[in-house]
């Protein structure tokens, strides 16, 4: 392991002491000559910690332009972007991926290394090693997702000795068991959100993070057979973290479930156990001040990501039921779509428009709105912001004052959410092969009851689950182990959808094929053509029809992602072949140039 890991962070360290949530105050360097007068109480270990959460934007809406974890993955089957997305091809020679988490990791150690100078209660230490220890973490298990092994960084590097110049990658095993064991420490000795206040790394904090990265490696490890690994510990450690948030009593789940993405303040909601502040009430005159380019409103030639065949047809009926389950369902028609479905659907795809090239300026349509795939997805958007004008044009709402500037956006944006606990608990009861009927009720059921306004499950046998009395079947081709994990993962996704959950839950249950355009067009696919006929015929749009079978549809009449006219296909689908080397991303080249001992990826020459 070369210094190449740390670079940035030594630069910003040698520039900076300490941050605030904006800027750096105090531009002393903290090299071992500046250690006494730099870490001389609370408020510095405090203040160093605030540049932590700078980083956590990513996690959420992104920043600006930059995209954030939600509505982002370009490879995945839920949505489609405006351009044909291939998996990496060549061996780069640097990666973001790699060296932000090192540098961040090398700050979170220098921390956790300095706070036993400072004279304060051991309770008062143990909470701020807790959050260094969570950031740590955090960064360590966003490497193993990408690259699989990886370094163990558990310490401040010394440089000066030759031995911790050049490592060999630890097995992902080792390294997630030190990132379960630093978010345990975090949950047991991170004080409670009501005293480390409620947006800040918390015990609440830690446990929701715990359960997602235990969940993954408890995936990982059981559906990819790894050798060596311990499955059920981690699905154990998913479930406990999981149910100490459910225990808690802070957080339920309100009936409105796009009230959480569509907020101009979080502060109060009880759904969110961590949220990314993007404008402060009434501070410049109510002008943005930090925004985001989560998708809303947008007088755009450009496409927004709709969602895919697939991720509607994921989400089940009225009664509960999978698609599959009903002989009737058919996509030929904007109410054989839309009508009697989980209200998460109508929720995350606006159900009054099918906006594609060449209608985007027609009659009852959002002026500028297009979809990639035919199904606008406006989960981030509140409707209420626009009203028609006398020429059935959407227009900002003139009742409702203006706080964002299109198409930046100043909706707060969740971190963690509770949601995600109540999916990671009910997967975690199931893969351990002892979930109960209580199980299902403090967690999946309340998100379908309250959220999807669809009957709760009711277990049958170890295995199995109905809705009012009838028996779900395991669908065609369906690779879930049993149809409760089947009904569990469609749950997830439908609650989830566009968070940025999806490519990390295919890579966990080994179902990368997923993404392959072949085996699973329906990923890949939009709108149907009959039902986006029947959408213009019943709205009174008079249309030149060649022209928009020419840039909309492939040859099975389904809505292309991307203008099939410009792309001279021919009305075929650009393939997009899965490989398992895919699973895990190639090692930077400039990396094992460095440091010989770093071995390269399976598949990658």
């Amino acid at each position: 392991m070369k210094k190449i890991f740390y670079n940035t962070a030594i630069a910003a360290f040698a520039a900076f002491a300490f941050c605030s949530c904006e800027d750096y105050l105090d531009k002393t360097p903290l090299d071992s000559n500046s250690d006494a007068t730099n870490w001389t109480s609370e408020a510095s270990i405090e203040q160093f910690s605030w540049k932590f959460y700078g980083y956590l934007s990513e996690l959420s809406y992104g920043s600006g332009s930059g995209k954030g974890q939600y509505h982002a993955e370009s490879l995945t089957d839920d949505y489609a972007t405006e351009s044909f997305t291939e998996f990496t091809k060549n061996i780069p020679n640097s990666a973001s991926a790699w060296n932000n988490p090192y540098d961040r990791i090398r700050e979170a150690n220098i921390m956790l290394n300095r706070i036993d100078l400072v004279n304060m209660p051991e309770a008062a230490k143990n909470h701020w090693k807790g959050v260094a220890r969570f950031f740590r973490a955090l960064y360590h298990f966003q490497l193993v997702k990408t690259y699989g092994d990886v370094v163990w960084v558990g310490e401040e590097i010394d440089f000066s000795k030759e031995e911790n110049v050049t490592k060999p990658r630890d097995s992902r095993v080792l390294v997630m068991d030190n990132v379960i064991e630093d978010l345990k420490f975090a949950a047991a000795n991170c004080y409670a959100p009501n005293v480390a206040g409620k947006n800040t790394v918390n015990n609440m904090v830690a446990n929701a993070l715990l359960s997602r990265a235990a969940l993954y490696e408890g995936a990982w490890e059981k559906y990819h057979k790894l050798s060596g690994g311990h499955p059920e510990s981690f699905y154990t450690a998913a479930k406990d973290a999981a149910k100490a948030v459910i225990s808690s009593g802070l957080y339920t789940i309100g009936d409105d479930y796009k009230k959480m993405y569509t907020s101009l303040s979080l502060a109060d909601s009880k759904e969110v156990i961590m949220f990314k502040v993007y404008t402060l009430a009434n501070v410049n005159g109510g002008k943005v001040t930090a925004a985001h380019s989560q998708y809303g409103w947008i007088d755009s030639s450009t496409p927004t990501w709709g969602l895919t065949k697939s991720a509607m047809e994921n989400y089940t009926t009225a009664d509960g039921l999978p698609i599959h389950m009903v002989p009737d369902y058919n996509d030929k028609t904007m109410a054989g779509i839309f009508e009697n479905r989980d209200k998460r659907l109508n929720a995350t795809v606006y159900d009054q428009i099918l906006p594609v090239v060449q209608l985007a300026y027609s009659y009852k349509l959002l002026q500028g709105i297009l979809s990639t795939t035919g199904f606008w997805t406006n989960k981030f958007l509140d409707m209420n912001w626009l009203v028609t004008n006398d020429k059935g044009e959407y227009v900002n709402n003139p009742n409702i004052a203006q706080t964002w500037n299109m198409p930046s956006n100043d909706t707060d944006g969740p971190i963690f959410q509770y949601s995600e606990v109540l999916e990671n608990y009910a997967e975690a009861c199931a893969e351990l092969g002892a979930i109960t009927q209580n199980d299902l009720d403090i967690s999946v059921n309340i998100l379908r009851t309250k959220h999807g306004k669809i009957p709760a499950l009711t277990l049958v046998g170890k295995d199995g689950v109905s809705v009012n009395g009838v028996v779900i079947t395991m669908a065609p081709n369906d690779p879930a182990a049993n149809v409760l994990i089947q009904e569990l993962r469609r749950d997830r996704r439908s609650e989830l959808m566009a968070d940025g959950f999806r490519h990390d839950d295919l890579m966990r249950w080994a179902l990368g094929a997923n993404l392959d355009t072949k085996k699973n067009p329906d990923g890949y696919v939009g709108a149907s053509m009959a039902a986006i006929k029947d959408y213009t015929e019943k709205a009174g749009i008079t249309v030149s029809w060649d022209d928009v079978i020419a840039k909309n549809f492939f040859a099975n009449g389904y809505k292309s992602p991307y203008n099939t006219s410009a792309v001279n296909h021919g009305g075929a689908m650009v393939d997009r072949t899965w490989d398992d080397k895919y699973y895990l991303e190639p090692i930077p080249s400039g990396q094992i140039l460095l440091d010989n001992n770093l071995e390269q990826n399976p598949g990658w020459k």
